[in-house]
């Protein structure tokens, strides 16, 4: 029994090519930016050492729209010199499912991550049914032992559904009363967005994913977590492919929740 579990998200992440599987909204625009995101060990271990060396294990919710990309762009665009790796972990599936899957521990090794963001907790979609964390809090300590900060990941809200969020964020906040890490507000900040912005849409054509303009928000969390600078140090950044106005609307929505909310213990 699936117990009304979302299985329908896609996890293709094992390289960046696969984006176009689960979401081609504006891909093209935010993978070009830079060089492509590495995901197999042996190109993991091969980057040269950057300043800020960021990991992403989860699902096609942390690849589709060039996500890590993004997240490097604005680190390395906010301070003149700074250089930002952001890689994925190969393969795909839920967080208890890379357990002892010889793949992720592999990457969370391969280098001296200074951030890893941790996505693709189990949740029951109409909130009825409980998911164990376990692994979640597992992943969490392993983390923590090679001296990298851990940062939960809670997905954004379906199109439409306007309670997910906020239960989604609770989940992960239970997680992290468990075992200490950090919680992007993701899901707040994209309620607060679609209320503030209803013309900017967020959402891939499948009501799951995120378009650019939705990743590009991600991003903004992301940046404000790892720098601890507001988003609105940021200028416009056309390479991008998000219209100025755009960009400053989003960044004022993310502004908020980095002036209101502490996502790290």
């Amino acid at each position: 029994m699936l117990k009304m579990l979302n299985m329908t998200r896609c996890f293709a992440l094992s390289i960046i090519v696969s984006l176009s599987g689960c979401s081609s909204d504006g891909a093209t625009a935010a993978n070009s930016a830079k060089t492509n995101v590495p995901s197999h060990v042996s190109d993991l271990a091969a980057m040269p050492v950057a300043d800020y060396e960021v990991l992403f294990i989860g699902n096609s919710h942390s690849s589709a729209n060039g996500l890590p990309n993004l997240v490097a762009i604005l680190l390395e665009s906010a301070e003149s010199g700074k250089t930002a790796n952001a890689a994925l972990a190969a393969g795909y599936g839920f967080l208890d499912e890379r357990v002892n899957d010889g793949v992720t521990e592999e990457a969370l090794k391969a280098r001296q991550w200074t951030h890893v963001f941790l996505q693709a907790q189990k949740y029951s979609t109409t909130g009825r049914y409980f998911y164990p964390t376990l692994a979640a809090q597992t992943w969490i300590k392993s983390v923590k032992s090679l001296y990298a900060l851990p940062i939960m990941f809670p997905e954004w809200p379906r199109y439409a559904n306007k309670e997910e969020g906020q239960r989604i964020f609770d989940l992960h906040l239970s997680i992290v009363s468990q075992e200490a890490a950090c919680v992007a507000p993701v899901g707040l900040v994209w309620d607060a967005s679609i209320k503030r912005h209803p013309d900017i849409k967020l959402h891939a054509v499948d009501g799951n994913h995120s378009n650019l303009n939705g990743a590009l928000l991600t991003a903004y969390v992301f940046f404000q977590i790892i720098s601890t600078q507001p988003a609105n140090v940021l200028e416009y950044i056309p390479e991008i492919g998000v219209n100025e106005v755009i960009q400053a609307k989003l960044k004022a929505v993310a502004l908020d929740f980095h002036n209101l909310h502490l996502p790290c213990p």
